[in-house]
């Protein structure tokens, strides 16, 4: 009767392991894109880059990605046109801002895919011209996949870039007279 009893307790325990898609807030993959998008705010590039393969594949609201070194010019210059840049996050109007709402997910190999995990970031991005003082707010959403060697390997953005693109030229246009 032990015995029963035992394989019983056993297979609850057994039977109630996570299996599936975890979906988790405050692992190391989450915790590590928070620093990252911290030293991106920050302007530490080098910190920001560190995370990222050599031979990362970037899409910036495209289907052609660009080089891990592409994104680093990107990034140094809008940290040359912004000042103020940050990045906030809050699920109501004057609730608390926690910087970007972050996830990450674990996923299980399927008919067609290898076991995936992909760590997801939503924010808005605010800064302002230091050229013309014009403010720019843009919601934000970044997907982060990550190799076996705990580096992203691939990166999805998408943000609605017609006034990111009016005020980078109207400030590179006032710096350039």
């Amino acid at each position: 009767m032990k015995k029963i009893i035992l394989i019983f307790i056993t297979s609850l325990f057994i039977g109630c392991s996570p299996t599936g898609v975890q979906v988790t807030f405050d692992d190391e993959n989450s915790n590590t894109i928070r620093e990252h998008l911290q030293h991106y705010v920050d302007g530490d590039i080098d910190s920001m880059m560190s995370i990222i393969a050599d031979d990362a594949e970037i899409y910036i609201n495209s289907q052609e990605s660009v080089s891990a070194s592409d994104v680093r010019a990107i990034h140094e210059l809008e940290h040359s046109i912004f000042n103020g840049i940050s990045t906030s996050w809050s699920q109501e109007e004057g609730g608390n801002d926690i910087g970007a709402w972050v996830e990450s997910t674990n996923y299980p190999a399927g008919p067609a895919n290898e076991p995936a995990s992909v760590t997801q970031a939503w924010f808005t991005w605010n800064g302002t011209s230091s050229s013309t003082g014009d403010s720019l707010s843009i919601p934000v959403h970044v997907v982060y996949s990550w190799n076996n060697e705990n580096q992203v390997q691939t990166i999805y953005q998408f943000f609605d870039s017609i006034n990111a693109t009016a005020v980078i030229e109207a400030s590179l246009a006032a710096t350039s007279e």
